[in-house]
This record gives structure tokens, C-alpha cells and sequence, in this order.
């Protein structure tokens, strides 16, 4: 039987790589680009069964792309999947411009590419015997990601004085979300849950910010900031493999409003965290001395103390005493900063906040905190 044919379009060189080789081992005929123009050419040429493509590209517009190959009577009917990750929104917009679908994500990425390429052009699925080293990992990703990571993160690191700009330079900031992105991919091959969370979450908080540049302010910049140091501090096997899975710790959120209770809590579950609510300083107390949490986020402004007094309760507590606090505020002032941490709070996140931004906080504080205590 003759192979189906793919189109493979992916910006990473070694995603792209990595896909291919998995795909070719899957009996499947690859051809591959880099970017959307080549991945056009490439369509018209060749005549492939099926597209799978990524949504972000540094020099293409993916959903400009799908507009335009929809609008060629020869690609009305061609299944057009997307690659998996964590950008939801990104996913459904490519959707609407004219992809059939988005492959589900999951801890195993090659074995939902594989899998829902081949149900999707009517082949039968890979029984497990049959997939089980079709999907594994191989050494030389795993050598390559880690061997590149902290070059990875450099590059990040180079866009923040263009995104920090005033005004912000855009392009920084769009070629910022490329490489996180990217790299975000790249971690999800790897079996280290908590730097796949981590990436995970760095890459749908610039989503955001690209989409809605209204969100790029002190607090989101000094997160990514953050995120990128940490992961710079924890990118070899030994480290990450010390770390438990953030999804067991339990946060304590406390704030007086109902409604910033549940968008914390709608956060910190985007995240893949658990949280248990307190609606005042006294009901928080109570908690934390019957029960135990790993990560405190604190409203400033809450009836009966504020929430610097109640941090220094929360201290005052033995088990909390290395705790990390984390104040949730729309006053992130030099002052307010100064009380946070005279307080014995860690840091802060300000008000109006950014879903991913405080899941993505909340992450990092929960593995620093798990590595100071392995």
C-alpha cells in the first residue's frame, strides 16, 4: 500500500525533526518546512493526504495561511490538524481560519500526533505493542533539549529590554512568544512534568500578552523575568528530576470578594493546582492551623487586617514559617513592595491580574519551594 503522504510545517528545527522521524517510522512520507511559505509551495507540489501544523511561526501568519489554502478549491477537502499545546485560544482561532482540528494534549505528544493522524485519514489505530517504541522518547532529544536549554533561555532573555521598552517593541515581544513557545514544545517531550508546566504556562502568558498588549505592565514582565531565571536554575535531569509534581501541593487562597476567589481559583486550575478558599483573615487562620498548604495567596485588602497583618500571623505560625506568601494587589507600589516584604511575604502579583500569570507564579513558587526543602 503506498503511504500517505504528510505535510509537515513546524518553525523549530528539531521539533521538526523529531516529528518527522516519528512520522516516517510510522510508514507515513513526510514532507516538511519550516515555514508557511515553503509549507504552501509544498502543498501545491506535492498534493499531501493531510497538513499538520503548529500556530506559532516567527515570520508567518499561521491563520492567514489557512485562510488563503482554503480559498484554492484543490484544499477545501485536506485535513488540516494542529499540533498539540497548551494555547487553547490560539487553537480554536486556527479552527475558525479553516483547520479541521486541534490534536489533543497529553503527556505523550508523538503518540497523539500518530495517532490522530492516522484515525483522521481512516487508518486503524497502533495497537500498544506496536506503538510502544514508535512513541518513546529517544536520547538524542532529550540530549539535544537539555544541551541547548540554557541557550534557549538566553535568547529569551536578550528580548526583555524591547518588551520592557516604553513604548513596548512588539516584535520583541512577538519573537519572545516564538522562542518560549518553541521551547515549551520541546520540554513537553521530555518526562519532567513540573518543567513542562512551567513552559507550558510561560507560553500561554505571552500568548496573552501578544494578543492583548494592554496586559503588558510591570508585574507580567517581571513574572517572565522571573520564570526565566528559575528555569535557567533547574534546566539539567538531576534537578528537575527532585521535583514532585506540583498538582499534590494545595494553595491557600485568601480574599474577602467572591468573585476574585473564583478567577484565582480558575487560575490556579489552568495551572494544574489545587486550592481551598478563605473568605477573611479569621476563617484563613483557622485553616491553616487545622490543616496544612504549601502556597499562600493573600488579597492586600481585607476586612478586619490587611493582608500584611495577616502575613505576619501567617509567620508567626512554625509550620509557616518558610511558606511562601504571595500578595495578590492592585497597589504594586515601591511602598507596598517594601511592606510585602517586611511582612514576610515572598512576592506579589498585581491587580488586574492575568490567569497564566498567577498560575504561572503560583508554579514557581511551589518548585522553589519544593526545592529548598529536598
Amino acid at each position: 500500500m503506498t503511504p500517505k503522504r504528510v505535510l509537515l510545517a513546524v518553525d523549530d528545527k528539531l521539533l521538526l525533526k523529531v516529528y518527522q522521524d516519528k512520522l516516517t517510522a510510522g510508514d507515513f512520507t513526510v514532507f516538511s518546512a519550516r515555514d508557511l511559505g515553503k509549507a504552501a509551495q509544498l502543498l501545491a507540489e506535492k498534493k499531501p493526504d493531510i497538513v499538520l501544523m503548529d500556530v506559532v511561526y516567527q515570520e508567518s501568519d499561521p491563520l492567514e495561511f489557512l485562510k488563503a489554502i482554503r480559498t484554492e478549491p484543490a484544499n477545501a477537502q485536506i485535513p488540516i490538524l494542529i499540533l498539540p499545546n497548551v494555547l487553547a485560544q490560539a487553537s480554536h482561532d486556527a479552527i475558525d481560519a479553516g483547520a479541521t482540528h486541534a490534536i489533543h494534549y497529553s503527556i505523550e505528544p508523538i503518540a497523539s500526533v500518530i495517532d490522530a493522524t492516522r484515525h483522521t485519514l481512516g487508518m486503524p489505530i497502533l495497537p500498544a505493542s506496536a506503538g510502544a517504541d514508535l512513541f518513546k522518547a529517544e536520547d538524542f532529544w532529550i540530549e539535544t533539549i537539555f544541551a541547548n536549554a540554557i541557550d534557549s533561555i538566553n535568547r529569551m532573555r536578550h528580548c526583555l529590554p524591547g518588551v520592557a521598552a516604553k513604548p513596548p517593541e512588539l516584535p520583541a515581544l512577538h519573537e519572545l512568544w516564538n522562542l518560549a513557545h518553541a521551547f515549551a514544545q520541546k520540554v513537553a517531550l521530555l518526562p519532567y512534568k513540573p518543567f513542562t508546566q512551567i513552559t507550558g504556562a510561560l507560553d500561554l502568558l505571552l500568548f496573552d500578552l501578544n494578543q492583548t498588549h494592554d496586559q503588558l505592565n510591570a508585574s507580567t514582565i517581571h513574572t517572565v523575568s522571573q520564570t526565566l531565571d528559575f528555569l535557567a536554575g533547574i534546566a539539567t535531569p538531576a534537578c528537575l528530576a527532585s521535583l514532585p509534581d506540583p498538582a499534590a501541593a494545595t494553595l491557600l487562597v485568601v480574599d474577602d470578594e467572591d468573585g476574585a476567589r473564583q478567577f484565582i481559583g480558575a487560575a490556579l486550575d489552568l495551572a494544574g493546582l489545587k486550592c481551598e478558599c478563605a473568605e477573611s483573615p479569621a476563617q484563613a487562620l483557622e485553616k491553616l492551623n487545622k490543616s496544612d498548604f504549601d502556597l499562600i495567596l493573600l488579597d492586600v485588602g481585607l476586612p478586619e487586617m490587611n493582608g500584611f497583618e495577616l502575613c505576619g500571623k501567617v509567620r508567626a505560625i512554625e509550620k509557616y514559617k518558610d511558606t511562601p506568601v504571595v500578595f495578590i494587589t492592585g497597589m504594586a507600589t515601591f511602598l507596598n513592595k517594601a511592606k510585602a516584604s517586611l511582612s514576610g511575604g515572598n512576592d506579589f502579583v498585581g491587580k488586574p491580574f492575568n490567569l497564566a500569570e498567577l498560575g504561572l507564579k503560583s508554579l514557581l513558587w511551589l518548585c522553589r519551594r519544593q526545592l529548598q526543602a529536598a
